[in-house]
């Protein structure tokens, strides 16, 4: 009577360690720490201009920025590697000495990043975890004020900046509004450009 009872019990002990092989099944999908994007595409956002002698506005298509920057098709950067849990952001490009990489935080999908020292973050793009992809901003900047009399010299600008260029962030410093564009010469242009990396 007590051997049939021992079997048992040592079968149903060799089944339950047949089927224990410690694996644990979770259909969540692990978390990626570390993307690494490669340049695809750009689309120019907008272009404004505004010149004098009245500050007139108009919206020049894109084949008048190659007057002023011949290589903005391509970026900076060809790749970018964005981790995730050091908070860092890598610009790589062909040329390792123009290499940056930053610190950054993000607000939504937006990555702004610390820049030479300043107190507010900086607007750089946005990553899109669901597609795997990143779309860089930059803006590209071109000021030109005529002499106003003989002791005044020409005054040309033209920058680069990560994020996008608005009203007021241009007419700040040689022009507060286009009414001070009062010389045939004087213009005020700026281009918003978008750089779109997907994951490789």
């Amino acid at each position: 009577m007590k051997y049939p009872f021992y079997i048992a019990m040592l079968s149903l002990s060799m089944i339950s360690c047949e089927n224990n092989d410690n694996t644990i099944d979770d259909p969540r999908p692990v978390d990626k720490n570390v993307y690494q994007f490669q340049f695809k595409s750009y689309v120019v956002k907008n272009t404004v201009l505004y010149q004098g002698a009245k500050g007139e506005k108009s919206t020049p298509d894109e084949s008048y920025l190659n007057k002023y920057w011949s290589l903005y098709q391509e970026p900076a950067w060809e790749k970018i590697s964005l981790d995730l849990k050091n908070k860092t952001i890598k610009l790589l490009s062909e040329n390792s000495t123009t290499d940056f990489t930053y610190s950054f935080t993000m607000v939504n999908d937006s990555v702004m990043i610390k820049e030479n020292n300043n107190n507010k973050p900086t607007y750089i793009g946005d990553f899109h975890k669901d597609t795997s992809s990143f779309t860089l901003k930059r803006t590209y900047r071109y000021v030109k004020k005529v002499p106003r009399d003989d002791h005044d010299a020409l005054l040309i600008t033209k920058s680069a900046h990560f994020g996008t260029t608005q009203y007021e962030n241009i007419f700040v410093n040689i022009f507060s509004t286009p009414s001070e564009m009062i010389k045939t010469g004087d213009q005020v242009l700026w281009s918003n450009i978008e750089y779109s990396y997907k994951e490789w």
